[in-house]
């Protein structure tokens, strides 16, 4: 909390799907102040928390005890669906629960950002949030591709943000790096600060820079005419529960999300499940899971799929989200035929 006004410290940390918002996140909590409580406020389009889940168990490893990282998830879409209640509801919950020091807010890579900014800045956080820069991470690839390029959201999140990032910048050579300086020198006003790293490596002093009030306005006045583009799609959810797990199977903004969670008792065998999900190409797959050799997060983009050892779990989750309908029955049944007998 800010000694000199009372207030909480909050910073948006926002992109679109698969950008690595995530792993940005755990950059940001190895720099945390030792004594520090951090919490962290979540959403994602899908149903199920996979971020949420992830975050907590990182946390573990960093040998902080549970009162000092505090994570609240809002699974389900958008934080500023149902009037911001969802949001609302969940950060009031983490600062009564956790009294932090600093709020990091992770919204959906598909979310209403200007309304998030709103709601954050508005009366009644007012007195209780010091609302820091939105930090808005990119994977400069995506510049040269119509279905991200195009997207309203993509669009508005790099509009907003108070400090872009290009992240993924590992396999970039210095042809895509010039296209994106000059693309985000060209954006106007001009940002407080444009960064270029890999594995969301940022700085913690990122987050003491502040969040320009006159680039939300004027970013508010040229999308007024196009309110009606922006319209928020309501998901479609189905929840199925069986003996071995529980299924959401969702759709919404021309997306597919389907998760399980899967019961305690279940444990996948780590090879066999890798060879299932490795070849799989969806906009993104997350998991944290329980197997013979330990727990496990997995994170898929676009193809390549990251396995990292994590601390313990209750149980296990799988989450993926993809544009086009997948045949998830069969998918399905190839899960449980992963599983190790019970």
């Amino acid at each position: 909390m800010s000694k000199q006004t009372g207030k909480i410290p909050t910073n948006i940390i926002t992109g679109f799907l698969g950008v690595g918002k995530t792993t940005a996140i755990q950059q940001l909590l190895k720099q945390k102040p030792a004594g520090e409580v951090w919490g962290i406020l979540v959403n994602e389009f899908g149903q199920i928390g996979i971020d949420g889940t992830l975050l907590s168990a990182f946390s573990g490893t960093l040998g902080e005890s549970e009162e000092h990282i505090v994570v609240k998830e809002v699974p389900g879409g958008c934080l500023c669906c149902v009037a911001g209640l969802p949001m609302k509801m969940g950060l009031n919950m983490l600062i009564s629960k956790a009294k932090p020091d600093r709020i990091l807010i992770e919204p959906t890579g598909l979310g209403h950002l200007q309304k998030v900014i709103a709601d954050l800045s508005g009366e009644f956080y007012r007195d209780v949030l010091d609302l820091k820069a939105t930090i808005c991470l990119v994977d400069p690839a995506h510049l040269n591709d119509a279905q991200y390029f195009e997207n309203n959201h993509f669009q508005d999140q790099i509009s907003l943000a108070d400090v872009l990032v290009a992240n993924k910048t590992e396999h970039l050579n210095s042809e895509d790096k010039d296209c994106f300086m000059d693309f985000s020198h060209q954006l106007s006003p001009a940002k407080q600060s444009v960064l270029w790293t890999h594995h969301g490596d940022l700085s913690i002093d990122t987050l003491t820079l502040p969040l320009d009030d006159l680039r939300r306005s004027q970013h508010l006045s040229a999308h007024l005419k196009h309110s009606h583009s922006h319209h928020h799609q309501q998901a479609q959810v189905e929840l199925v529960i069986d003996p071995r797990f529980e299924r959401n199977h969702g759709n919404g903004q021309g997306l597919f999300s389907y998760g399980w969670i899967f019961n305690q008792h279940q444990i996948f065998n780590l090879m066999a499940l890798a060879t299932l999900l490795e070849p799989l190409e969806v906009v993104r797959l997350k998991a944290a899971i329980k197997t013979e050799q330990g727990c496990f997060a997995i994170n898929s983009v676009n193809g390549e799929c990251d396995f990292m050892p994590i601390s313990e779990l209750d149980t296990s989750k799988i989450e993926i989200i993809s544009m086009i309908e997948l045949p998830w029955q069969q998918l399905e049944v190839a899960l449980c035929d992963s599983l190790l007998p019970t």
